[in-house]
């Protein structure tokens, strides 16, 4: 049975996520204009590329420079993996690069599986349609990806972190007036009203904070419907005016950060 799915990003530089499971499906010999980054999560997948048969299974990586000819197979059993494709240029404007110099090695393992886990933390996030802030989660979401692909196997260095903190505050002060107000929020207008690139924000809030923005944005919505829910709200209405889709995303993200449900919560 096929279950692939096949996610195109049109505001974000057009990058695609493949969501792919599947036994019986081959792919004849293509390339792809941009630059092909997956993991195997079950099973294996086979390549014939660079003049060689590959055989990949769960646990390695596929990275694949642009244009670079091979086909695909299933080669044991069901085969799952997921597979962003960008193009050279989104990657630069996403990581902030000047210049990238690619993959040197098409299979290699991946380490401590973080890689994997950025892929799929990204599918989680084009599959919630439902979820608050989903457009600011899904940016940093591509964010991980390609920064774990590019530098720890594309050679790139990325500009290290500082702390940042008149830029940190003023991101934070930005989250919590978009929170009171309802605004949507998005990475690219936030590290633009900090004057920061997007990706510099991410890994600079990071070390000085230990969240992301995204996080801190949860964090935020949170806070505020625990103090709606102490002032006598009711949950649904609490849900609503701290920015969640519905009262179960509250109850996930409250259990998540408190530890409680708001029904456990409790004022004396």
């Amino acid at each position: 049975m096929q279950r692939n799915r096949y996610h195109h990003i049109s505001w974000l530089g057009g990058i695609e996520l493949f969501e792919a499971a599947f036994s019986t499906q081959p792919f004849p010999r293509h390339a792809h204009e941009g630059f092909a980054i997956g993991a195997i999560s079950e099973g294996a997948g086979g390549y014939l590329c660079r003049g060689e048969n590959m055989v990949l299974p769960a646990g390695s990586l596929s990275l694949m420079n642009p244009e670079e000819a091979h086909t695909g197979h299933a080669a044991v059993g069901l085969v799952r993996y997921n597979m962003v494709y960008a193009s050279e240029g989104t990657v630069r404007d996403v990581l902030g690069l000047r210049q990238l110099r690619g993959f040197a090695e098409i299979a290699p393992q991946d380490r401590d599986f973080a890689l994997t886990r950025a892929l799929a933390r990204l599918a989680v996030c084009l599959n919630d349609a439902r979820a608050a802030d989903r457009k600011l989660a899904t940016e940093e979401a591509v964010h991980d990806v390609l920064a774990q692909a590019f530098s720890h196997y594309g050679r790139a260095e990325l500009r290290k972190p500082g702390r940042e903190p008149a830029a940190i505050r003023a991101m934070l002060d930005r989250i919590e007036a978009a929170v009171a107000e309802g605004d949507d929020l998005s990475l690219t207008d936030l590290a633009g009203a900090v004057g920061l690139t997007p990706s510099y924000l991410i890994r600079s809030a990071r070390r000085a904070t230990g969240l992301t923005p995204h996080g801190h944005v949860m964090r935020i919505r949170v806070d505020r419907a625990r103090r709606l829910l102490l002032d006598g709200v009711a949950a649904a209405e609490a849900a609503a005016e701290a920015g969640f889709c519905d009262q179960a995303h509250l109850i996930r993200q409250f259990r998540r950060h408190y530890g409680v449900t708001p029904g456990a919560l409790i004022r004396h």
